[in-house]
């Protein structure tokens, strides 16, 4: 049996997730990723939260407004507690010169035995 647990797993896919998502978002410039290609990383119930707020003026998986493929560069995902397997903190800086972080929380899934994600929020 491996070392590497399951919570190792998810940091690892959330990682490759958005670094992904940054870089597809900056490069299209319109802001949205198809929800079908999200079905494979995303969660029914939080796909349909989000397709069902239409007053929304931010990205809600990222909980920002911009995307820049340059925070890919300082992309961090921990385990945001220790007794809650499903919670991670997802860090990137916005300006690196100034050193100002964005931080969500993103509650992890598993559907259709996949851990997905199904909440984001931004750390306050």
């Amino acid at each position: 049996m491996g070392c590497a647990g399951p919570e190792e797993d998810v940091e690892a896919k959330l990682r490759n997730f958005y670094s992904w998502y940054i870089t597809t978002n900056d490069t299209l410039k319109t802001g949205k990723v198809s929800a079908d290609t999200l079905e494979k990383y995303i969660t029914a119930a939080y796909r349909e939260r989000i397709a069902s707020d239409s007053e929304l003026d931010y990205d809600p998986i990222l909980s920002a407004q911009d995307y820049d493929k340059k925070w890919v560069n300082t992309l961090t995902v921990s385990k945001a507690t220790a007794g809650r397997e499903k919670i991670y903190r997802v860090s990137f800086l916005t300006d690196e010169k100034e050193k100002i972080s964005h931080n969500i929380v993103v509650t992890m899934n598993k559907e259709h035995g996949e851990w997905k994600i199904d909440y984001v929020e931004a750390n306050k």
